[in-house]
């Protein structure tokens, strides 16, 4: 069978073997696939910087359609994340913990341009130096309301009636945020503040977002992780690793 070409964003890789490695490839035309590059952990891997988490590369794949792993050919590195990872450790864990979490949505071979589309405006977005915890809100948003998880900001989730301007209030057993009349809400409650980050984050690309939005989006990351291990059944090594690190940093 001819190969598959295809542009894609390298998700992770880890070992096989004692010289090859599997990478975790999020592709724009199959979604994610998985690949052996022969030879990678070798001292002369014709692939070096292009297996870096969030490279953007275009690769030559064979095997059947539909595989569980294919064969790495060509590998041409069109954008490296390495100048984002070089500017500090939380934007280096940033992207760790990005790559993690679109790996966790992300279903094997079915495409999902909405997610690739996401994942690269999010990667030119850290590249502009946008504020990664920022970042990191929208990412997650974005990412639980294209699978479907995300409570919606305008409708009651228990009566299905609209919700009330001001503050948001989500409710556990409804799964989402409810009304006066269908409270009290288990919580947490969110700010109107969060409640317009939120709404500009649905409404604008993640190029748009900035410092001044750091404050409304803070209060989202553990609300978002409640959600994400909820759905996923798990927490991501990854955000556990980048918050411990955070907190060290503010001292």
């Amino acid at each position: 069978m001819p190969p598959l070409a295809t542009d894609a964003l390298v998700l992770r890789t880890y070992p096989m073997g004692e010289t090859s490695r599997v990478v975790v490839l999020l592709s724009r035309e199959r979604g994610k696939l998985r690949a052996v590059a022969k030879g990678a952990r070798g001292p002369r891997s014709r692939y070096r910087s292009a297996l870096e988490p969030f490279s953007e590369v275009q690769v030559e794949l064979f095997g059947r359609q539909g595989t569980e792993l294919y064969r790495l050919g060509g590998c041409e590195l069109l954008r490296s994340a390495f100048g984002v990872g070089s500017r500090g450790l939380e934007a280096a864990l940033s992207l760790s913990y990005f790559a993690e979490l679109i790996d966790a949505f992300s279903q094997e071979g079915e495409a999902e341009d909405a997610v690739y589309r996401l994942a690269k405006a999010v990667l030119a977005a850290v590249r502009e130096d946008k504020p990664v915890m920022v970042l990191g809100r929208y990412l997650e948003a974005w990412l639980m309301k294209l699978h479907g998880i995300y409570p919606p900001l305008d409708r009651c989730s228990a009566c299905g009636g609209p919700l009330p301007a001001g503050d948001l209030r989500f409710h556990a057993q409804a799964r989402g945020f409810v009304c006066t009349a269908c409270g009290p809400a288990s919580g947490p409650v969110l700010s109107p503040a969060t409640r317009r980050f939120l709404v500009e984050v649905f409404s604008r690309p993640p190029g748009a977002q900035d410092e001044a939005s750091a404050k409304a989006a803070a209060p989202l990351e553990t609300f978002h992780q409640d959600l994400i291990s909820h759905h996923l059944e798990r927490g991501l090594r990854s955000h556990r690793v980048l918050r411990d690190v955070a907190r060290e940093m503010r001292g």
